[in-house]
């Protein structure tokens, strides 16, 4: 089968089930300044060996810029994200910073063509804030269809969305409450609400990742 993707990214400016979970990561605090990143979300797979790119949307930065919002940016017969919004501080010390992003709809539609289902939010928020200790998250989504997740999440849930060819490789993984902690642990944390991953064992023609609701934030360093 031969897809043909057009990259159609409108972005406009403005200013069922919840499920909530948290996280918490250890560190060192030292003198410096804190930071706290965060986007709605971005895009980058292949199908067909044909690249489709979408940059952080409505992406903040403790640094600047401090706020960011998007109304709808889409990548036709694929993706969709809606009223998005992003806001990051910190304090006037640099020590402690926040970042909360949140969102309207989201669709994956791209998985129908292999036999997959409609991935579907109706919303979502994700939240990291340093301590002069660590770090700490929050999720919330609610309205999910397509997958199945528990109302007590836990962090790194991970759905198999099987291919509907017996023998063949799954279509993708989809994470829930992805949290990346560096190992050994510094107190700096990423959190993502969703994480899709495409085709994970192949074909390498079709591959990447869409993420929904990426948050970032470190301690003093």
């Amino acid at each position: 089968m031969t897809l043909r993707r057009t990259l159609r990214a409108t972005v406009l400016s403005v200013t069922a089930m919840t499920v909530t979970a948290l996280v918490a990561a250890p560190a060192q605090a030292a003198p410096g300044d804190a930071v706290a990143e965060g986007s709605v979300g971005s895009v980058n797979v292949q199908l067909d060996s044909e690249p489709i790119t979408v940059d952080p949307i409505a992406a903040c930065h403790s640094d600047g810029p401090p706020q960011g919002s998007s109304g709808t940016v889409a990548v036709e017969d694929f993706v969709t994200y809606t009223n998005g919004t992003s806001t990051c501080t910190v304090d006037d010390a640099g020590e402690i910073a926040s970042v909360e992003v949140s969102g309207g709809r989201f669709r994956l539609d791209g998985l129908r063509d292999f036999g997959g289902p409609r991935i579907r939010l109706s919303s979502f928020t994700a939240r990291c804030d340093t301590t002069l200790t660590g770090s700490s998250s929050s999720i919330r989504f609610s309205g999910l269809s397509g997958v199945s997740v528990p109302s007590d999440l836990p962090p790194n849930y991970q759905v198999t969305i099987a291919n509907p060819t017996a023998g063949q490789p799954p279509l993708a993984t989809v994470t829930f409450n992805e949290s990346i902690i560096p190992n050994p642990p510094d107190g700096s944390m990423t959190v993502n609400v969703m994480h899709i991953r495409l085709f994970p064992q192949g074909p390498g023609e079709n591959t990447g990742d869409v993420i929904v609701g990426a948050v970032h934030c470190a301690p003093v360093d």
